[in-house]
């Protein structure tokens, strides 16, 4: 059933991705400078806006050179996405803050640190709550000195699948917005209370690109 759902998510994103017209609102030349420099970045976008950020990846990463690798949980719904990211051609690294997270942290850092590669964190995944950014891809990014690279996505019609965080799947021939931000670092060597300072930042800054990215669309 777990590859029946991948392969069906796999043929939606096919059909959106074709016919959606997802366009940077704002935002691409830095996007264009990560590209440039060569460095890893750690893409980090809301959780109901997972498969919006597929079809951009699809269209705008994966093609660019980018050499991303994907955070998976060791839920039913963490296997599902690993599916799907294993058919997109990803490399998948499986764990979460509950489950097999010391290890997954691990290998990510290798990922970064090793081979250059650019992790997609999900910082209100895998469970939520929606919309709060833990503490975890702020610590990804001071461990590995890699910046964060929000990213804010909206689409213009779209329908919502009964999950608890209300996935947004666009309809055929929506336009979609992303609107990337500037590259944020984290600072070795903070303290706690600075690095819960960083976290509250990233989310209100990941929460106003969202909304950007919905204003840019009349939403």
């Amino acid at each position: 059933m777990i590859s029946l759902g991948a392969a069906l998510l796999r043929a939606i994103l096919v059909v959106a991705g074709a016919t959606s017209r997802v366009e940077i609102a704002a935002g691409g030349e830095h996007l264009e400078a990560a590209r440039r420099s060569g460095r890893p970045v750690i893409f980090s976008f809301w959780h109901n806006r997972s498969f919006l950020a597929a079809d951009f990846f699809d269209k705008r990463i994966f093609r660019r050179g980018f050499d991303v690798v994907v955070l998976a949980s060791r839920s039913r719904d963490g296997e599902l996405v690993a599916r799907l990211a294993v058919r997109l051609g990803l490399r998948v690294v499986r764990g979460s803050a509950s489950r097999g997270g010391r290890e997954a942290v691990r290998a990510i850092y290798r990922a970064v640190t090793r081979h250059g590669s650019s992790p997609v964190m999900i910082p209100d995944g895998p469970r939520g709550p929606l919309y709060e950014f833990k503490v975890g891809t702020a610590i990804l990014a001071q461990l590995t000195q890699a910046p964060i690279l929000p990213m804010g996505l909206a689409a213009r019609r779209f329908f919502t699948i009964k999950s608890w965080d209300r996935l947004i799947v666009p309809w055929p021939l929506s336009r979609v917005a992303v609107v990337v931000g500037a590259p944020q670092e984290v600072a070795r060597g903070i303290s706690a209370a600075e690095l819960e300072e960083e976290r509250r930042r990233l989310q209100a800054l990941l929460v106003e690109l969202t909304r950007e990215a919905e204003a840019r669309l009349g939403a």
